[in-house]
């Protein structure tokens, strides 16, 4: 409750609680400091009152004048402080509690409280208008309506939880970004669909079965064959390679030159098949470790055993034999 609203609502008190105090011939009306206090506690429960001096004995302090003690008191309500004074006769059997009883009443007329008992204006209306209105405070401006960011900044945490996913699977935040065409240092909502997209590409390539790589095509001999006793027949025919190795020997004669046709052509198919047999009979089974070797005796780079000639083939062949 306001201070201004106190007189109005509490400027004529309920006859229920007004009692009459004969005095000077004449019967007064008044309010006990009960129903002040609780009309008090009605308008600010955390209202107080003090006395303006206390004695030496820590008492509250009084002045007696022609019999009657004073003490002035001050009244605190809604952070606003009023002085008041509490007057009783002086020789009274309970002097402080009859003092600060008074003064409780008194204060409470300074706020306005039960004011009607200390006119002797009669009061027609119970609702109190101030001969001069009080000045209405303009009424504050607006406040303008918070600016929404339509399109802002992504938060910290977010980002930091993109990169613990690209971590998890062991892939380059830095390379899903560019890859999106965002920049995290400035990253905004609407940058968000592309990192997700490029996000999503790079986990599905990451986790997408390898394709298998075809075995190397040791030769073009394709054959029909009637069954399966012919296929494993020519299997071994062509693994054991006994016209291979003759044609090797006898092109290379202890003391004479190679005398292979074509020397230069292309390594045949038959030839390639026994090289790499003999290069796993010889412990040479890495792929690697073969076209070292390869390499190494043909003083040229060899990619592939296909790269060899039929002179370098037929060499190779001589040096693995048994």
């Amino acid at each position: 409750m306001k201070l201004g609203e106190i007189i109005s609502k509490y400027g004529v008190p309920d006859p229920k609680i007004v009692g009459k105090l004969p005095k000077a011939g004449m019967s007064l009306d008044f309010v006990g400091h009960a129903d002040v206090t609780k009309a008090l506690c009605e308008i600010d429960e955390a209202w107080s009152m003090e006395p303006v001096a206390f004695d030496a004995n820590g008492l509250p302090a009084y002045r007696v004048e022609n019999g009657m003690a004073h003490m002035a008191a001050w009244m605190t309500i809604h952070g606003v402080r009023r002085l008041g004074i509490g007057s009783v006769m002086h020789n009274k059997p309970d002097l402080f509690k009859e003092l600060q009883s008074d003064a409780i009443r008194n204060c409470a007329m300074r706020f306005g409280i039960y004011l009607s008992l200390w006119t002797k204006s009669e009061w027609e209306d119970v609702s109190y208008t101030p001969a001069t209105p009080l000045a209405k405070s303009a009424a504050p401006a607006p406040k303008p309506a918070p600016v929404v960011d339509s399109n802002p900044l992504v938060s910290a945490d977010n980002i930091e939880r993109f990169k613990g996913a690209c971590a998890e699977i062991a892939l380059d935040w830095r390379e899903i970004a560019n890859t999106a065409g965002v920049n995290l240092d400035n990253l905004h909502e609407s940058d968000m669909t592309a990192l997700r997209a490029a996000f999503a590409t790079a986990k599905t390539a990451l986790f997408a079965p390898k394709p298998v790589a075809e075995p190397e095509v040791m030769d073009d001999f394709n054959p029909s064959f009637n069954n399966t006793e012919e296929v494993l027949a020519k299997v071994v025919d062509l693994f054991a390679g006994a016209e291979v190795i003759e044609e090797s020997r006898s092109n290379h004669p202890a003391n004479g030159t190679p005398q292979i046709k074509e020397p230069g052509a292309p390594a045949t198919p038959p030839q390639l098949g026994k090289l790499r047999a003999l290069c796993n009979g010889a412990g040479i089974s890495s792929k690697e470790d073969q076209l070292s070797m390869a390499t190494d005796h043909a003083k040229r780079p060899i990619t592939s055993f296909n790269d060899l000639t039929k002179k370098e083939a037929s060499e190779l062949i001589s040096i693995l034999a048994p």
